[in-house]
């Protein structure tokens, strides 16, 4: 079914993709982005109710924080006169209800890496103070083979059982809701464990290791307090996936010569049938040309590994620096300037805040370019992790040294969604990063981050002492 509605200003329906229990679900166009996200709408009977859109507006800035891998991330919340909308990344691939509902159970090593990326998202959760509330197969989509984890989505319904409402569920899914649940009591870390215990079972073939099932079995203990934290199953899941994932194939039995036949005679690959150790050591020619080759390849690889030394001009002595020694850049752009504060960046004002996520980037490139990463400590503020992670990788890279090359970013679009305030900014960032190499002191490549394309880097800022100052950036591979 296709429609054309905006909601929020911003979010054009264009898709019908799924109907649930409390609203439907669309695929839309953000036209503040230009990219595609997943729209869930509200029934409007919910949408009606004055406690309902209070609790969303009052947890709309903590859930829009939530961000893991293996989480479909809330963006927005768009609350109108008669619409409650919830918008969040569209995340390609199947649910898990409709894959087991069409293929039976996963294999075990899958069943392994999907309940160890849910367990995961719900351990972030947790220690955020989220509790999911409705853990079930449908609410976990399953991309296609190789193309990434399994990610839980729709945090929607714990508010709505925070604001007294209830929903009716089919009989076939109160298999996951905890006992604890079932008599009264609002949802808790422990009730989504219960929940995603019933789901592992759900997913794990008849022929499946007696751990994974023990830790399904572990998972739906009646006493919450005797169940595992979703920390601790992520952890072992995660084990158990990649033991089974490497393990060893059999190797197949070696094929029999027909009866008659001589033994089978090996060729060596790209070389002559037959030639081995005798072939080389019989010939004294050949002996002497193999040893040449050989005391050519050490002193060739010596060559290469020895450490720089610096070395003297033969008209006046001068030694050269590594920069200098190999057309480094570390000591020649270390005296550039840093890129000055525009005046818009300056305003306290969303245009403003904008206009410094810009800048904050071009400081970015500059202490990548030059090593010189005051700038960058200067408008860092107190606890951001992100900021002090950069520095630091900057710092080490021109350590000893060396330098670092590309990694240039170039910022495209910087937006706001409808959940921003000036209390506590957050911008979006549609940005390129060019590839990155770090380089040693002779110029020699140790490491290399390839380019890569992020179109929502967030980027929280914070005003004190009447300028900016950037207190987060959660995106996970954003400043890799």
């Amino acid at each position: 079914m296709f429609v054309t509605r905006t909601v929020g200003g911003r979010y054009r329906l264009y898709e019908f993709l799924a109907g649930g229990d409390t609203g439907e679900v669309w695929q839309a166009l953000d036209l503040g982005t230009d990219r595609t996200v997943a729209v869930k709408l509200l029934y409007p009977d919910l949408a009606a109710d004055p406690r309902l859109v209070d609790r969303f507006v009052r947890a709309r800035g903590q859930l829009t924080m939530l961000w893991h891998p293996s989480i479909a991330r809330l963006l927005d919340i768009v609350v109108e006169e008669g619409t409650l909308a919830l918008v969040s990344d569209l995340v390609p691939g199947v649910d898990l209800g409709r894959r087991l509902a069409r293929e039976g159970p996963l294999d075990a090593g899958s069943a392994s890496a999907v309940g160890a990326a849910v367990a995961d998202a719900l351990s972030a959760a947790h220690q955020f103070g989220v509790v999911h509330g409705d853990v079930k197969p449908s609410n976990v989509v399953v991309p296609a083979r190789g193309e990434g984890a399994a990610r839980l989505t729709d945090f929607s319904v714990m508010l709505l059982v925070r604001a007294g409402r209830r929903y009716p569920e089919p009989f076939e899914r109160l298999r996951y809701r905890a006992p604890e649940v079932t008599d009264g009591a609002v949802p808790v870390p422990p009730s989504d464990v219960y929940a995603f215990g019933a789901m592992l079972a759900e997913m794990l073939p008849g022929d499946s290791p007696a751990r994974l099932r023990m830790i399904a079995d572990e998972c739906v203990r009646a006493d919450p307090g005797a169940r595992p934290s979703a920390a601790e199953i992520s952890h072992e899941l995660g084990m158990l996936a990649t033991r089974l994932e490497s393990a060893p194939v059999a190797a197949a039995p070696p094929a029999r010569a027909a009866i008659g036949d001589g033994p089978p005679r090996a060729r060596a690959r790209g070389g002559p049938r037959g030639r081995g150790p005798a072939w080389l050591f019989g010939s004294p020619t050949r002996l002497a040309i193999a040893f040449g080759v050989a005391v050519l390849l050490v002193l060739g690889a010596f060559a290469v590994t020895r450490p720089w030394e610096p070395a003297s001009d033969q008209g006046g002595g001068a030694t050269r620096t590594p920069s200098e020694s190999t057309g480094g850049a570390a000591s020649a752009t270390r005296t550039s300037k840093a890129p000055a504060l525009p005046a818009a960046a300056g305003a306290h004002s969303r245009e403003g805040g904008a206009a410094f996520v810009r800048y904050w980037f071009s400081l970015v490139n500059h202490a990548q370019g030059t090593g010189d990463t005051e700038p960058l400590r200067a408008v860092a503020g107190p606890g951001c992790r992100e900021c002090e992670q950069v520095v630091k990788l900057i710092d080490t890279a021109y350590g000893d040294g060396g330098s670092m090359r590309g990694g240039v970013y170039v910022v495209r679009n910087v937006a706001t969604n409808g959940l921003f305030t000036l209390d506590a900014p957050i911008y979006e960032a549609t940005l390129d990063r060019s590839p990155r190499a770090t380089l040693d002191r002779t110029g020699v490549e140790r490491e290399s981050l390839a380019g890569l394309t992020v179109a929502n880097c967030m980027v929280s800022l914070d005003w004190t002492s009447d300028r900016w100052r950037v207190v987060g950036v959660p995106t996970a591979g954003c400043l890799a």
